[in-house]
């Protein structure tokens, strides 16, 4: 799997700190910890060279458990967080690939047929 931008990964950690802005009963000194704590877990996790979505989700719902079960709509964070990291992979994926050939050109270039603007008719 080709590696994420670092703007892909910030826009996953973005998805966990607006989770983080809907817990109430939670200090700020508590969700800066937890904050910290998932930068250190989500950023090694997407910038592995083996990583996947499913890899990534096992390491979020192994490590991260504890901060994800505070979390108010835990399980559909976590499809949303799922189905975000695969449609980034994806189009990882996409940009990886190489262009397809394109054909060659009808004529020769340097015809003066070819050079000659459209809206000029013999």
């Amino acid at each position: 799997m080709p590696k994420l931008r670092n703007r892909d990964v910030q826009k996953i950690i973005q998805l966990f700190d607006n989770q983080l802005l809907t817990l109430q009963r939670v200090s700020k000194i508590e969700k800066m910890k937890m904050r910290k704590k998932i930068v250190n877990v989500v950023q090694p996790a997407l910038s592995s060279a083996a990583a996947t979505p499913e890899t990534f989700m096992l390491v979020v719902e192994t490590k991260l458990v504890e901060i994800t079960k505070h979390f108010l709509d835990s399980y559909g964070f976590q499809t949303r967080l799922g189905e975000t990291v695969r449609n980034m992979y994806q189009k990882a994926a996409e940009a990886a690939l190489p262009p397809p050939p394109q054909k060659e050109a009808i004529g020769n270039l340097s015809s003066p047929t070819l050079m000659k603007p459209h809206f000029i008719k013999d």
